[in-house]
């Protein structure tokens, strides 16, 4: 039997491995938690961290793309509430506030010669350090969304609206919003390309930005070729030039900007919610910019079938990816988004268990 590092390797190298690679990380409800980890509330709230890996443990994961605990019981939403989502009506009550902050911004070389590079390479080398050192065998592999490339998901911070309109009607200023953020996301870039290597990391990381809806892009794909995608090209370059595969997550409706996104120099895509139409197999059959197939993290919706489906459909469900993507993608297993407490725990175990059993039997990766 592979390790769960061989096997996380021989996927990413598009060879055949004993089973479909499971990946966790985003089951974030406590009580899921604790009846996946099988220990009590009392033990969970004496060390949660540890019991979240024991819950993703006992799932059978190979590896983690986070550790999310909640801050209090019961607070799935980790923190989140109505009030402080709303807070940024003190300070941008209109585009205009958006275009002041914009233009605050230092430059993008200023920005890199104040950023403190090596302080940040030692902080994100401890953090790795130690949550590996919890997670034991599985394999960590940090998600790195809007870290190593420009935000973009900046509505916490204005709103949607005033964000919305500012792009809309400020597209110069944008885009030095968004270049004020790249030479530093490059530094970043490099830093953490530093760690993997010092560490013998596996190559491969999530990352990206909530760009679609339910309709698709949020703005304009013009707008995003001109003003976004090309400081994300940029700052991503070090870990593309070096062999780091970067999964680029989602929600919504993706197809529109797929080939834009691949341009990029990413590796692949996650997030699929098929219930907007979104069609894994078209998806699959892109390739990346240097010609090979696409590193798919793929499962089942929380807002669908995870939560509302039978036992059975779950079967259905994630025998359909796996029939569907066997041997067109390097294959990973994770569930479109956040588990929560809708989410019957059989359904999460099932999915996870009979992608494992179903995989083994079923012409896993014939090329």
């Amino acid at each position: 039997m592979l390790t769960h590092r061989e096997r996380i390797l021989k996927t990413l190298a598009f060879e055949r491995p004993d089973r479909v690679a499971l990946l966790g990380g985003w089951v974030i409800d406590d009580r899921l938690q604790q009846t996946l980890a099988g220990c009590s509330e009392a033990e969970y709230w004496q060390n949660p961290q540890r019991w979240a890996v024991e819950a993703e443990r006992a799932l059978g994961v190979d590896g983690m793309i986070d550790l999310i605990t909640p801050p209090a019981p019961g607070d799935y939403r980790l923190g989140l509430t109505r009030e402080r989502f709303e807070s940024y009506k003190e300070r941008y009550r209109s585009p205009e506030d958006v275009l002041a902050f914009a233009r605050s911004r230092p430059s993008a070389d200023e920005a890199a010669r104040a950023f403190d590079a090596k302080a940040w390479r030692e902080t994100f080398r401890a953090e790795v350090l130690a949550r590996q050192a919890l997670m034991g065998d599985i394999v960590y592999l940090p998600t790195l969304w809007e870290v190593v490339h420009p935000r973009f998901e900046w509505y916490p911070e204005f709103g949607y609206e005033n964000y919305l309109l500012f792009l809309k009607l400020y597209p110069e200023e944008a885009d030095r919003l968004y270049a004020s953020e790249v030479e530093v996301n490059r530094k970043k870039a490099l830093a953490v390309l530093e760690v993997y290597r010092e560490l013998d990391m596996v190559p491969l990381t999530l990352i990206g930005a909530d760009i679609t809806g339910k309709g698709g892009p949020v703005v304009s794909p013009a707008f995003l070729r001109e003003c976004y995608f090309p400081h994300v090209r940029r700052a991503l370059e070090p870990l593309v030039e070096a062999g780091v595969r970067t999964v680029w997550h989602s929600d919504g409706y993706i197809h529109p900007l797929v080939d834009d996104i691949l341009a990029c120099g990413v590796s692949g895509f996650q997030g699929f919610q098929e219930e907007y139409g979104v069609n894994i197999a078209e998806i699959a059959r892109h390739r990346t910019v240097d010609g090979q197939k696409l590193v798919l993290f793929a499962g089942l919706s929380s807002a669908d079938t995870l939560s509302q489906g039978s036992v059975e459909e779950v079967r259905r469900g994630i025998e359909r990816i796996i029939d569907t993507l066997s041997g067109e993608c390097a294959l990973f297993i994770l569930p479109g988004n956040n588990v929560l407490p809708d989410c019957p725990v059989e359904n999460v175990v099932e999915m996870y268990w009979h992608a494992a059993r179903y995989s083994r039997t079923h012409g896993w990766l014939e090329q």
